[in-house]
């Protein structure tokens, strides 16, 4: 899975990450890591949008994939 995060200036804020989903193994562990979220802070929630995005661009690529983190 590869990602992405721009970095802001020293003072300023990075931007949330960005991920992309190239395999059903990578599509697996974005699965598995938003089910093991626990922490509701400003960065993890950041990563948690940014997985969803993942998962549905991957989802919206490859009719018929659904995966068990529904409704999102």
């Amino acid at each position: 899975m590869k990602t992405t995060i721009k970095h802001g200036p020293v003072s300023c804020r990075s931007d949330p990450p960005a991920f992309t989903i190239e395999t059903a193994e990578d599509y697996a562990l974005a699965i598995h890591r938003i089910k093991a979220f626990s922490v509701q802070d400003g960065s993890s929630y950041r990563e948690l949008m940014a997985l969803k995005d993942a998962i549905r661009v991957w989802e919206q690529n490859r009719p018929g994939t659904t995966g068990p983190i529904g409704g999102r």
